[in-house]
């Protein structure tokens, strides 16, 4: 007989493991693409496809991210009602989780809300939301991010890659709002019990692990 513990969360771990995770595989063999075509000819036609296909996966991940706190919201709300209030406030506590680490963890500002300004964007093109840090689908670009871009060890060391305009927090890196985002429902749907977790996750770079009993530094 299967008891509630065992069906905790399940759509919401569900969903992680079918479509987060598989999403990020495909972005990140698609930004390894872009690299390998921007060294063989930033001119080309293959080039401009890769940056085409970068952009569209990074939406789908973005999508699939932004997925998770709908699902957690139908699976823990009461009644209807409060499923829009219970969405809010959960992706409140996951931004305040999006982090790099370091001792303590640093906090990745704003990584949450960028990641709803891409799917967002992909979707409707303009947003109208104005508590997403980006205007349109403009914002989201594939391109050399320079010098001095983003925090130091966050994405590609060179090259195009996608790139987020934010209205406040300027130029950020896809490469670090992603995993940040991932980890950070990691540790969330752990801290609520939720039956089918792994033992240990790792996403783009970063690992579990390296959290571990860690309080984010939000100060700055």
């Amino acid at each position: 007989m299967t008891s509630r513990h065992d069906t905790l969360l399940e759509r919401t771990v569900a969903h992680l493991h079918n479509n987060v995770l598989p999403s990020v595989d495909d972005y990140v063999r698609a930004e390894q693409e872009v690299t390998a075509k921007w060294d063989a000819d930033p001119t080309s036609r293959e080039y401009k496809t890769a940056q085409h296909n970068a952009k569209r996966y990074a939406a789908n991940l973005a999508i699939a991210i932004d997925g998770l706190a709908e699902r957690f919201a139908n699976e823990t709300a009461p009644d209807a009602a409060s499923i829009p209030n219970i969405i809010r406030r959960t992706r409140a506590e996951i931004e305040a989780l999006c982090a790099f680490p370091g001792s303590p963890p640093k906090h990745r500002a704003g990584a949450l809300a960028r990641i709803r300004g891409v799917a967002n964007a992909h979707k409707h093109h303009k947003i109208h939301d104005p508590n997403l840090p980006i205007a349109s689908e403009d914002d989201v670009l594939v391109v050399g991010s320079g010098f001095g871009i983003d925090a130091f060890g966050v994405g590609k060391p060179g090259g195009p890659e996608a790139l987020i305009n934010d209205k406040i927090f300027g130029t950020r890196k896809f490469l670090g709002d992603a995993p940040a985002a991932i980890l950070a429902w990691v540790r969330f749907l752990r801290s609520r019990d939720a039956a089918g977790l792994k033992d240990h996750y790792s996403a783009i770079g970063l690992n579990e692990r390296d959290f571990c009993n860690a309080h984010v530094d939000v100060a700055s």
